[in-house]
């Protein structure tokens, strides 16, 4: 989490992939006729990009804010809650009720069962659960080449786990392909996103550069899974 801390100034301007996957999210909302809310809760909200956007496509009357940092947030909220997500049972939070829980790129971080037991517990009747997050076949590139990677699921995992308290109204999953001009340009990309899932003290030799750009021609796979769901009652 320290990674994005860190990437707080530079994340908005490299972080393409995730701004497809906000816009992906909301046209969902719409194109399922969801835009009018009496509460929302939006958990991982970073710097508010994803938040400005789906301000932007719906109504709402209350929205309150997650994030393990104190970011700063643009957007409209009656409450920014900082606090990990994977703690939520120990917030006040976890106490309230809400009839959008949304969130984008960040599901990946935190301990899905627990997480989506937590926010059925916390869905109004009817409630819909908005996220996105990353599968698989995300940075294969860099696991291949480092060893290094998140434990990220397929969607058919993903869908499993939802299956115990909600159903899935829609679905997309994409595989897209970043190139870069040079290997430290995609490197340099992870660090100012704040998303790589390198150690600390990874040293990049240029050795290393050489070998990623012979192997991999400077590409980088993002594996997105957005999905709108609806609590079963």
């Amino acid at each position: 989490m320290q990674t994005f801390i860190r990437a707080k100034d530079t994340y908005s301007a490299n972080t393409p992939v995730q701004k497809d996957m906000a816009k992906e999210l909301c046209k969902m909302l719409v194109e399922n006729d969801l835009s009018d809310f009496e509460a929302v809760f939006e958990f991982g909200c970073g710097v508010g990009d994803f938040s400005k956007t789906l301000q932007e496509c719906i109504k709402f009357k209350h929205y309150f804010l997650n994030d393990i940092y104190p970011f700063e947030n643009p957007c409209k909220f009656d409450e920014f809650g900082v606090f990990d997500m994977n703690e939520l049972k120990n917030h006040h939070f976890y106490a309230k009720k809400f009839d959008l829980i949304a969130s984008n790129a960040c599901v990946q971080w935190l301990k899905i069962d627990e997480l989506l037991e937590n926010l059925a517990s916390m869905l109004n009747q009817n409630g819909i659960l908005l996220f996105s997050t990353f599968g698989e076949k995300n940075f294969t590139q860099i696991k291949q080449s480092t060893n290094l990677s998140l434990e990220y699921l397929s969607l058919e995992q993903i869908a499993q786990k939802l299956s115990k308290n909600f159903k899935i109204i829609k679905v997309k999953e994409e595989l897209k392909e970043l190139k870069f001009d040079h290997t430290l340009e995609l490197f340099r990309h992870l660090k100012l996103s704040g998303v790589n899932a390198l150690e600390k003290n990874f040293f990049i030799s240029k050795a290393f550069l050489k070998n990623y750009e012979k192997e991999f021609q400077n590409m980088l796979n993002y594996h997105s899974i957005c999905l709108l769901c609806k609590i079963i009652c």
